[in-house]
């Protein structure tokens, strides 16, 4: 375990803020420059290696991820596990406590959201990237390759020129996945079981930079879950078409949207 400090501003019965000092970990967020721009590049670290490049800092921007080197592991300690693998009392504050010293320094907003995960390979017809991205930036030259397999969940209207699109990222290959930890996870869910998974996310907010009042022109809200532990356990629940619980940290700070467009984020995707 690493050490730090970790503050409730609110009770755990609904999202709340959370923010974590001090800590230690592994994992990072880093920023660099990019052309006359002194910060441009967004990046997900583990162990001081860039795992995932997670954007930029321009709104007018598309919304991407892209799988690089550094992603090529989870994220858990063994109690942490075993607490997930029941899926139960995720809210105990004890327990959250707990998962938060695996996180960087940062402002979050804890939340407990179900997913239906759905399996998506580049290029498939259901990519977010071959549909709704090109349907509202057009293809330019091509569309994005994330070089990695995901799952997509909820996509739904938030209001006039908002849509909300919900993205599980994984942080290895599905090639890297065991046989028999699959037909373990598989058998829960089978009967009955709904296991838990553990994410570190962002909210990106993106719009054309071109907007002349044209009513087919939207914003994407784009909440993108980095899969830091449960990586069996959701292409389990994807190949049965079954619910996963997330225990999701969102950084408030790394996100591209403000705080009350976080909690309104969140709000639409609470029962």
């Amino acid at each position: 375990m690493v050490s730090n400090s970790l503050k409730y501003d609110q009770p755990m019965t609904e999202p709340s803020r959370i923010t974590i000092a001090n800590s230690s970990s592994i994992i990072g967020f880093e920023k660099s420059g990019g052309g006359d721009w002194p910060v441009w590049d967004r990046y997900l670290t583990i162990e001081n290696k860039r795992a995932y490049h997670i954007g930029n800092v321009c709104g007018t921007c598309a919304f991407f991820f892209v799988r690089l080197e550094g992603a090529k592991r989870s994220i858990s300690a063994t109690a942490i596990a075993e607490r997930l693998n029941t899926g139960t009392d995720i809210t105990d504050p004890t327990f959250t406590s707990i998962l938060s010293q695996i996180l960087p320094t940062g402002a979050y907003y804890v939340n407990f959201p179900t997913v239906l995960p759905r399996l998506i390979a580049p290029g498939h017809p259901d990519d977010y990237f071959v549909q709704e991205q090109v349907a509202l930036w057009g293809i330019d030259p091509l569309p994005h390759d994330p070089r990695v397999t995901y799952y997509r969940s909820h996509s739904l209207a938030l209001a006039e020129h908002r849509q909300l699109f919900e993205f599980v990222i994984p942080m290895f290959p599905l090639t890297w996945l065991d046989q028999e930890r699959l037909t373990h996870y598989e058998g829960e869910i089978a009967h009955g079981g709904q296991p838990t998974a553990f994410t570190l996310s962002v909210l990106d907010i993106k719009q054309p930079a071109v907007w002349n009042g044209d009513p087919k022109i939207t914003e994407h809200w784009c909440l993108a879950h980095y899969l830091l532990d449960g990586h069996h356990k959701i292409y389990a629940a994807a190949q049965q078409n079954a619910p996963l619980n997330l225990v999701s940290f969102l950084a408030v700070d790394e996100s591209l949207a403000s705080e009350e467009e976080i909690k309104s984020a969140l709000a639409a995707l609470t029962p």
